[in-house]
């Protein structure tokens, strides 16, 4: 286990848990972007699992811009367990992550109507998450929307009375899978957003082909074949 301050690094076989974190103030921010170069490569799956107040939001001024791009920018799949209330910065802290798991009676929103303005990149964030429409109204119209309503948006993947348990079984299934796959599938997507359509396949087809050369490849087709778990490597 690596310790911080207030953020906690654990290694769970292939899947990492960073967890902690006494509420998301400049040193929080700090702490998550020092430690994910640190998440080695033999991990397959990262969750967020912070104490329920980072979620609630900024405690305090920060810097402005894209606060979490380390988090964001992680090669690995990254699942944040909503385990409270979500808002404003924690919303914008959540949208960095891939999958979100939240607790069934979890209420979500941006609060800008109180005057908090994003200011670690959530409204673009949100409206890639859940369109131009949704987004706009979940600003402008709906302070708040309860988690039934989340998943019903696709702002959350899942919704759970354990959302600890429930991110750990969706790491687990994403961890059993090829690595390299799982990587280059997130890949694909994060950079095809900000591509023509065009260049996206293009892309695409590239590390498709890079996916072909790799000895998980073999292995998947050879399981499949012998009718057994695959054995991926990550290589």
């Amino acid at each position: 286990m690596t310790a911080l301050s207030q953020l906690r690094l654990e290694q769970h076989d292939a899947i990492a848990v960073l967890s902690g974190g006494a509420s998301l103030d400049a040193d929080f921010v700090l702490q998550l972007n020092e430690a994910c170069p640190s998440i080695g490569e033999e991990t397959r799956v990262i969750i967020l699992n912070p104490d329920p107040a980072v979620w609630q939001g900024f405690d305090g001024p920060t810097e402005f811009g894209d606060l979490f791009a380390g988090f964001a920018q992680l090669a690995q799949p990254t699942i944040a367990v909503l385990n409270g209330p979500t808002s404003g910065g924690g919303l914008e802290l959540a949208l960095a992550a891939d999958l979100r798991v939240t607790a069934s009676d979890c209420e979500i929103g941006l609060d800008t109507l109180t005057g908090e303005f994003p200011r670690a990149g959530g409204l673009q964030r949100l409206t890639r998450a859940v369109g131009r429409s949704r987004a706009t109204q979940l600003l402008l119209l709906d302070d708040r929307i309860d988690s039934t309503t989340a998943l019903d948006w696709g702002l959350v993947n899942a919704v759970a009375d354990n959302p600890t348990e429930a991110a750990a079984a969706v790491a687990a299934s994403i961890a059993s899978r090829g690595p390299i796959a799982t990587r280059y599938a997130k890949d694909a997507i994060s950079h095809g957003l900000d591509m023509p359509l065009a260049q996206a396949l293009h892309y695409e087809t590239e590390l498709t082909i890079l996916l072909q050369v790799t000895a998980d490849r073999a292995e998947g087709v050879d399981a499949f074949v012998s009718k057994r778990a695959p054995q991926f490597s990550g290589a």
